[in-house]
């Protein structure tokens, strides 16, 4: 796939840390920025990690107007034909991941997005892969 103008999958690790009402200076930085430059995606499974964790209805429809707003890449048999293929090479190499981390970071290899988040799977998985992540440390 062609790159999407270097925009950035956020992964629901960094949003859960950027919802907090003690969140870090660092995480709030790095996710205000992305937003200001209209650089930030999301996609069906971040969606769905984050809104099903709301405290209440208020505050899941509100997360919810916020991250329909973000660019959103959709996951196709392209992508989990890639994601299979890529849990079955960690598989083989004694690494196991759990697969809504593996669709999620499929998602970015296809669409070739950036993944920041703040789950050391990914890191895992970048170096097994052309995955792109950057892990953003909290600072709390």
């Amino acid at each position: 796939m062609s790159k999407q103008n270097n925009l950035v999958l956020i992964d629901s690790s960094l949003w859960i840390l950027g919802l907090k009402r003690n969140c870090s200076e660092n995480v709030r930085k790095v996710i205000g920025e992305l937003l200001d430059k209209d650089l930030a995606a999301t996609c069906g499974m971040i969606l769905m990690e984050i809104l099903q964790g709301s405290k209440n209805k208020k505050e899941y429809d509100e997360i919810k107007i916020e991250l329909e707003a973000l660019h959103y890449f959709e996951e196709n048999k392209e992508v989990w034909n890639r994601g299979a293929q890529l849990g079955f090479d960690l598989r083989r190499k004694g690494v196991t991941i759990p697969v809504t981390d593996i669709l999620i970071a499929s998602i970015a290899i296809f669409y070739d997005l950036i993944l920041f988040h703040a789950d050391h799977h990914f890191e895992i998985i970048a170096e097994n892969s052309s995955l792109k992540s950057k892990q953003i440390i909290s600072g709390i």
